[in-house]
């Protein structure tokens, strides 16, 4: 059969008679219709023609050979949608009624074909009708099954709104059966965690026919809050009438409890809940803004527990974390909500405060109070959480005002560093305000930080030796001091490069040089009968010491050089020791492994605390020489003497006295039995080339024995 013409009505006529088959085509072509047929008159031609699409089947009842009873089974079920009209000349219409309800469409009696072409036409469009309605039937049970069966929680209400439907999710998701909250408005969801503002926006949205979205902080029926993003739209009918609305929810709890965590770890410090540095710096740079806008000034604060891993050290980490969260909410207890209070790092906070005035007078009175204030607050003893007692500790701090119209945020911050550091320099547990005097400071210490690393580059520092006693005057050994020499001759004390070397980090390879420089004298000394059993003292830096290789490079030098390890002593001082007291311990008798000594330098200075001298294993002590100074007119420092002595004696050490300067100064020294002296009665600090070994004579000149250069 032809099929080149796709509007052609396609019809399988199931007829035995060739005229009346033509009859029917003829009828069909007079009243207009376009069409292709195909006649079958048996079984088998019926199968075979079932296997193209047909729109209409025409069907004779009675057919030589083929029985009406087992055809329609098979055409029904190889055409499921194709209309079936019954053209019969023998079927009357009792019996064709009959007929019509084993499912035919219609039927047409052969002597009435008039009817034919309007049957076919009626029958096409109420199975096309049919078609499309079962389809729609179709597409809404299936919406039907994905609105119910949606991950995403569904309800649908009237504009009142009453609830009239909702789904599985939002049954599991609220813990509400559908029953609870069906004839109810939504808001049983709601016990006031969702803004205002949110369903102010919700219905003006909805109100203009728009849809809206957002977030609901709704509770559970077990009256836990979840956080939902929903859509909330309006259902429109024909006319364009709103009937109803249907929001689409999701709970995306977990999405905001992840993000506020990755908010927090990225904005606040984890041990103390305050703003981290990044924060204070958004903050600061908000503070500037205001500031330079209402024609005010604010101010940044940076404070530090002074001498912290002291704390540490003795009390515990604990111990420690405890005293930085009370420090925190101590600083936050004094300030204003407004106010930014930060931990930065370690035992380094800072404080923004806005808007302390627009007159010079207003806020230099403000931020006095303040820092007083502050000052007082923090120093306050901390109740330790066990309830075993109270700690002290002091604070130091830096300011520095701004007015919003800095370069950026990490001027004012720096200028407050460096305050910090000024007060640190001056003796800690005090406050330093920024100025520009202490700006032309830290110019001139960055320039002299340029020149310090060009000395260190080029080996422009001196090594300088200066002797060391015993009890009789005979010669121990000498210290290794550091000289910066200047092109007018003069020098620049050690009392000021080095602790910027220590700032900047030219202290380790400073000490790399001194290391090298010992090394070499010692080889020296080593192969001369005169100095062979002398010892070479050199101070070692916090810093240098506490390289994790410290140890490791040392016994690489000494195996390199093959000297007598224990003619090397380490002086450290009580700052050297406190950083990092746990390891210290451990690496200190490593170094007493390679039979090297060492010294506690400037005993007195600093804490003395005896439960290190007690548990660290220093060979030498060394009184600071402001003790030795004082001595004969201070009764007090003549007693601390008398003290450290008898203390060096008991704990089996070897006691030095520094800066001893005169021969009453040694007697005295002398009848409490200290065993070493250095000092300007003895030897001043020479250059390692003017420096000759000799004992020490009443006289206080060198003995002409061993007064020679070997």
């Amino acid at each position: 059969m032809p099929t080149d013409n796709p509007t052609a009505v396609r019809l399988l006529i199931v007829e035995d008679s060739e005229a009346d088959y033509l009859l029917i085509q003829r009828q069909l072509r007079t009243e207009g219709m376009v069409f292709e047929s195909l006649r079958v008159d048996h079984f088998d031609a019926v199968d075979k023609a079932l296997e193209q699409p047909w729109d209409v089947i025409l069907y004779d009842y009675e057919i030589p050979g083929l029985d009406f009873d087992d055809a329609l089974p098979l055409i029904k079920s190889r055409a499921t949608d194709t209309p079936i009209i019954l053209v019969s000349g023998t079927v009357d219409e009792r019996m064709a009624a009959g007929l019509l309800r084993q499912g035919l469409d219609d039927f047409v009696l052969k002597d009435k074909l008039l009817r034919l072409s309007t049957a076919i036409d009626r029958v096409r469009r109420e199975r096309l009708e049919r078609s499309g309605r079962l389809a729609a039937e179709a597409e809404l049970r299936k919406l039907a099954m994905v609105v119910e069966q949606s991950p995403a929680s569904i309800l649908i209400t009237d504009t009142r709104p009453a609830i009239e439907y909702v789904n599985d999710a939002f049954v599991q998701n609220t813990g509400y059966e559908p029953e609870e909250v069906i004839g109810r408005n939504p808001s049983v969801l709601n016990t006031g965690n969702t803004p205002a503002s949110t369903y102010r926006a919700l219905w003006s949205a909805l109100n203009q026919g728009q849809t809206w979205r957002g977030e609901f902080y709704n509770t559970r029926k077990d009256g836990s809050v979840y956080v939902e993003a929903a859509v909330v739209a309006p259902i429109r009918q024909v006319d364009g009438s709103i009937s109803h609305y249907v929001a689409i929810k999701d709970d995306i709890t977990a999405q905001r409890e992840s993000e506020a965590l990755i908010h927090r770890l990225a904005f606040y410090d984890q041990l103390t809940g305050l703003a981290n540095r990044s924060l204070l710096m958004e903050r600061l740079d908000q503070a500037m803004n205001k500031c330079r806008k209402a024609g005010q000034q604010g101010a940044v604060l940076m404070l530090d527990i002074d001498s912290f891993r002291f704390i540490n050290d003795i009390h515990g980490y604990d111990i420690g974390d405890h005293v930085l969260r009370e420090f925190g909410r101590r600083l936050q207890r004094e300030l204003a909500d407004t106010d930014t209070v930060a931990r930065i790092g370690g035992n380094h906070f800072a404080v923004i405060v806005e808007r302390l005035g627009a007159t010079e007078a207003e806020v230099t009175d403000r931020i006095k109070q303040l820092t007083t204030r502050l000052h007082e607050r923090v120093q306050q003893p901390c109740n330790l959480p066990d309830g075993s007692g109270q700690l002290r500790h002091a604070t130091s701090m830096g300011i520095c005002l701004f007015d919003g119209h800095e370069e950026g945020p990490e001027t004012p911050l720096n200028r407050a560093e460096l305050a910090l550091q000024k007060a640190k320099d001056d003796g800690r547990n005090m406050a330093r305000q920024f100025s520009h005097e202490l700006k032309v400071q830290v110019e001139e210490r960055a320039l002299m930080e340029a020149r310090l690393r060009s000395a260190v580059i080029n080996r422009e520092l001196d090594m300088h030796l200066q002797s060391q006693f015993d009890i009789e005057g005979r010669l121990l050994g000498a210290e290794l001091l550091l000289r910066w020499p200047q092109a007018d001759g003069s020098f620049i004390s050690p009392m000021v490069f080095i602790p910027l070397a220590e700032v900047t980090g030219l202290i380790l390879p400073i000490g790399q040089q001194v290391f090298d420089q010992a090394i070499k004298l010692l080889q020296d000394w080593q192969s001369k009968p005169a100095t062979r059993s002398l010892q070479l003292s050199i101070n070692v830096s916090a810093r240098q010491f506490h390289q994790p290789d410290f140890v490791d490079q040392l016994r690489t030098r000494l195996q390199k050089s093959t000297i007598d390890g224990s003619r090397l002593v380490l002086e450290l001082t009580e700052s050297v020791v406190l950083d990092e007291f746990g390891s210290t311990g451990e690496k200190m008798r490593a170094i007493r492994e390679l039979g090297v000594g060492i010294a506690l330098d400037d005993f007195g200075k600093g804490y003395s605390s005896l439960s290190y001298l007690k548990h660290l294993p220093f060979d030498v002590l060394k009184i600071d020489r402001s003790f030795i100074a004082d001595m004969l007119a201070s009764p007090s420092s003549e007693a601390i003497v008398r003290a450290i002595l008898a203390m060096g004696h008991a704990l089996k050490m070897h006691i030095i006295a520094e800066g001893v300067e005169n021969e009453a100064q040694w007697d005295l020294l002398r009848r409490e039995r200290c065993a070493g002296y250095q000092g300007y009665l003895f030897a001043r600090p020479v250059g390692m080339d003017q420096w000759q070994p000799g004992d020490f004579s009443a006289n206080g000149s060198p003995s002409a024995q061993v007064n020679r250069k070997e």
